[in-house]
């Protein structure tokens, strides 16, 4: 009996399939290294998920049903985002699926399809499958696939040229825009122009949600009808297409100017140490070397793409891009600094939450419930905290778990920035008036976790915050922070008594994380 492989139809050569960068447990194993230890800087993804704002029509309930499959929202929310129009918009499950679709579309035995190399792999896949020919950038050919910005040099060109070499031939020119929002302008403008031009757009590099695996095509309402004929009925879930259409409508890309930021620091530090490195417009960096960078980095635990000719690094964190740099023994400027990162997932609520110690006050807290993002601005402001706080719950529900998972989060940001504890002032007190309010507030940061919260409001509610879940957030962020936190406040507005306790903690806390000479302040000799 015959094989499946026996039985498969032929590919066109050159087929190769997609190729992984070694797993975590592969690398462990091989260099005899903690998994814990193995820094993944491979997949170009964000170093911080995105943070899903979780649509109230979202439930379990619907599990049993298939999406619709129209995707209308989300068309409609990938539209106003790229301004275009609803029917230029084709839906698949990621950009690779929509790649596939292209070629399956506009590919079969005999076609010709132009790729310019270095490029992403799938192009070649997609081809070759079909039984299509690659051929070079500059022939006749019936589709064009270019990569803007390049994956993985990371340049990339203006799109009136790519516009051009659509308009003088008749092949379909495929524009992969996966890192657009990182620095590139987009040919989206001139979809509706031209019936041969499809752009591609991903929702897994700037937005942060390569595990949703939702991707958008652009392209002009007949090739875009044609698209969506040819496309499997429901290619991604509803709830992936309900959370890509939420983040669309209202685009959090914060962290893309914190990338960027990074990506030039690290370059710069590259180039100064000799090596070459050309300025890109996406969230990694291509450095150019006969040396066995790639391997060597491996060995220390750190995983990056290898090409013939060098490695691509995907952007991290700070602490993690310096930690790149030192292997190659290069002195990356300055310090991660007393900084932590929490993440929480639930069915309750999703969070994420960056914490700096030694900041200057800069907030950014979206929580969907006012008064807690502005109870919350002024403590990160006043002690000085650099904060970012991205959460969505079930506010459908209440109120109750967003404001506690939100405080225990900061509480265990908290301790993880202060690490041992050692060279801290650890005690810090304040008092604060608002008005006919005041409030005092005294921290401990010792690892005893205790709490003593007396706030003497009138009423149950300020704003959209149940007022009454206040005091239990505050013991909770004290548990989780491992530290003892007292707060008194009183007043006739529950207003001005919730942000003189705010305001007070945080003044509190800016003394408490100061530097207080070496070692522990402590007789004991332990925090």
């Amino acid at each position: 009996m015959s094989s499946a492989r026996d039985r498969a139809q032929p590919v066109g050569e050159g087929f190769a399939p997609y190729a992984w960068a070694p797993s975590v447990a592969e690398v462990a194993a091989q260099h005899g290294l903690p998994p814990q230890a193995i820094l993944k800087l491979d997949q170009n993804t964000p170093p911080l998920p995105g943070v899903p704002q979780i649509p109230l029509a979202l439930s379990l309930a619907s599990i049993h049903t298939y999406p619709d499959g129209t995707y209308r929202e989300l068309c409609e929310a990938a539209a106003a985002y790229t301004g275009t129009k609803p029917e230029n918009v084709v839906v698949g499950a990621g950009a690779d699926d929509l790649i596939l679709l292209l070629g399956q579309v506009f590919i079969g035995p005999g076609s010709r399809a132009a790729v310019d190399p270095p490029t992403y792999p799938v192009y070649r896949i997609a081809t070759t499958i079909r039984g299509g020919e690659i051929t070079g950038p500059d022939g006749p050919a019936d589709v064009y696939w270019v990569c803007n910005p390049n994956n993985p040099l990371g340049t990339w060109i203006d799109p009136e040229p790519i516009v051009e070499r659509a308009r003088a031939t008749d092949g379909i020119v495929v524009v992969d825009e996966a890192y657009v929002e990182f620095g590139a302008r987009s040919c989206a403008p001139w979809v509706d122009e031209l019936e041969n031009l499809v752009v591609i757009r991903t929702m897994s590099k700037a937005f942060g949600f390569a595990g949703l695996r939702v991707g958008y095509a652009l392209a002009h309402p007949e090739t875009a009808a044609l698209l969506t004929e040819r496309r499997p009925p429901a290619p991604i879930s509803g709830f992936a297409a309900a959370i890509a259409a939420a983040a669309l409508r209202e685009p959090r890309l914060g962290d893309v100017d914190a990338t960027i930021s990074e990506r030039e620091r690290v370059r710069e530090a590259l180039v100064a140490a000799g090596y070459e490195s050309w300025p890109t417009a996406t969230n990694f960096v291509y450095v150019k070397t006969d040396e066995p960078l790639g391997q060597r980095l491996e060995a220390e635990g750190i995983v990056v793409r290898i090409y013939r000719d060098g490695i691509r690094v995907t952007l991290g964190r700070p602490a993690e891009n310096d930690r790149f740099l030192a292997v190659l023994g290069i002195e990356p400027g300055r310090s991660g600094g007393r900084e932590a990162m929490v993440l929480r997932t639930t069915t309750e609520t999703a969070l994420r939450l960056t914490l700096a110690l030694d900041g200057s006050g800069r907030t950014r807290v979206e929580t969907g419930i006012g008064f807690l993002d502005h109870l919350l601005t002024l403590l990160g402001f006043h002690a000085g905290f650099d904060l970012e706080l991205l959460a969505a719950g079930d506010l459908v529900v209440d109120d109750h778990h967003t404001v506690e998972d939100v405080h225990a989060a900061l509480g265990s940001a908290l301790s993880q920035a202060l690490g041992a504890r050692e060279g801290l002032a650890r005690y810090g007190s304040a008092v604060v008036p608002m008005d006919e309010a005041r409030a005092t507030a005294a921290v401990d940061l010792v690892r005893r976790p205790h709490a003593e919260i007396d706030l003497a409001f009138g009423g149950d509610r300020v704003g959209s915050l149940a007022i009454s879940l206040v005091r239990h957030a505050l013991e909770r962020f004290a548990i989780e922070a491992g530290c003892t936190v007292h707060v008194d406040a009183a007043g006739s507005d529950d207003h001005h008594v919730a942000e003189a306790a705010y305001k007070a903690l945080g003044q509190a806390l800016r003394q408490a994380v100061a530097s207080g000479g070496a070692g522990i302040r402590s007789t004991k000799g332990a925090a």
